[in-house]
């Protein structure tokens, strides 16, 4: 049960908003271009989550990624990781806040803003609670999440058009790349998975390879549904138009489905950040957790509502800093560690490299995109 609840967990934090919008970015592109975004992206990913896990399985001590980056790197590793966690969890928490109030009004009616509110304070309660109901609340979510995915599909399955997969666009071929960083950012969330799963750290490679994947295969059989069905027409939420094409009815799935997904993503991502003030700015547990849940609420209520701009700004900034900094210090680790890990793995220089590029085009093209 520690093993499902770590997977489901670091499932939870990378399926979040980011899937609603990977349809629309796709579909501008080409299904198979998109096809091929997703699949380096999740390879790319999985290696650093590896690299990440490794380094945590290497240092001895309770401490969230901005410990880590300090240990070592030093000061300046760590206001790196701070900032760009802060900008992204605190963007990506307004955002599903967002998110959430727009499916309730849709699903229940009433005011939108209410609904946020109403989401907000239930989910902040939940943060309040822990890691381990966080934990057994994504296991629940994330196995749903893979059943409400599978059904949409059927029942889109049939009104599929083999010409919208066909369909490429290489003049947008920069367009998916802030969506998709912000689509596959997770690694956040293996220090938790190594808390759930103490005494059994050696299943922590197992569960990050798998919380890595499934992800992707969701990914995949979402947008090949959602772009087959809807093509060049794809909305920027994906289900709308999915709806609209096929019938008013798959907007209730749609929305079950969008409020189980930024659940998941908004307790995972509000306990890690909870940790992150306790753990490694020393602040009591109570400052640290409303510190952690009433920012994201001022930020809503003082008028941030652009849902698709904070999204961006979360995951280019957050995944791109995340990914150079969590590589740089899993070299360093392996000199200075102070644990022998439960796995190791191989990474070349010449191929971090390459990844460094990446994220720093992901960063920069979001900056302009700003």
């Amino acid at each position: 049960m520690k093993f499902v609840k770590a997977v489901a967990v670091l499932i939870g934090t990378v399926v979040g908003a980011g899937i609603f919008g990977l349809p629309y970015v796709i579909a501008q592109v080409g299904f198979m271009v998109g096809l091929g975004y997703l699949c380096l992206f999740a390879a790319i990913f999985l290696i650093v989550n590896l690299c990440y896990g490794e380094l945590i399985l290497r240092t001895r001590g309770n401490l969230e990624m901005p410990g880590f980056a300090k240990k070592y790197l030093g000061s300046w590793g760590k206001l790196l990781i701070t900032l760009s966690l802060m900008i992204g969890i605190y963007g990506a928490m307004v955002a599903y806040t967002i998110g959430v109030g727009g499916f309730l009004k849709e699903l229940l009616g009433g005011s939108q803003i209410l609904w946020s509110i109403v989401f907000w304070g239930i989910a902040s309660f939940i943060i309040y609670k822990g890691v381990g109901i966080v934990s057994s609340i994504e296991t629940f979510m994330a196995i749903a999440l893979i059943f409400v995915v599978l059904f949409i599909v059927s029942l889109a399955f049939p009104f599929i058009n083999n010409e919208n997969l066909e369909f490429i666009d290489l003049s947008k071929i920069f367009l998916p790349y802030g969506v998709i960083l912000f689509a596959f950012g997770g690694a956040s969330a293996v220090p938790t998975m190594r808390r759930i799963l103490k005494n059994q750290e050696e299943k922590l490679k197992l569960a990050i390879i798998l919380g890595s994947t499934i992800p992707l295969l969701i990914y995949i059989i979402f947008s090949f549904a959602v772009v087959g069905v809807t093509g060049i027409f794809t909305t920027e939420t994906a289900i709308l138009g999915l709806g609209q094409a096929i019938n008013g009815g798959i907007l209730l799935i749609g929305g079950i489905f969008g409020v189980l997904a930024m659940t998941t993503s908004f307790l995972a991502l509000g306990h890690i950040l909870r940790e992150l003030w306790h753990r490694d700015y020393n602040f009591p547990l109570l400052p640290a957790w409303v510190i952690t849940v009433t920012i994201p609420l001022f930020l809503f209520i003082g008028g941030l509502k652009s849902f698709v701009k904070v999204l961006g700004i979360s995951g280019g900034i957050l995944s791109g800093v995340q990914g150079v900094v969590l590589l740089l210090a899993y070299y360093k680790s392996k000199k200075l560690g102070t644990r022998i890990p439960e796995f190791k793995i191989f990474l070349p220089k010449f191929l971090s490299y390459i990844f460094y590029v990446l994220f720093i085009i992901g960063i920069i093209y979001q900056i302009i995109n700003i």
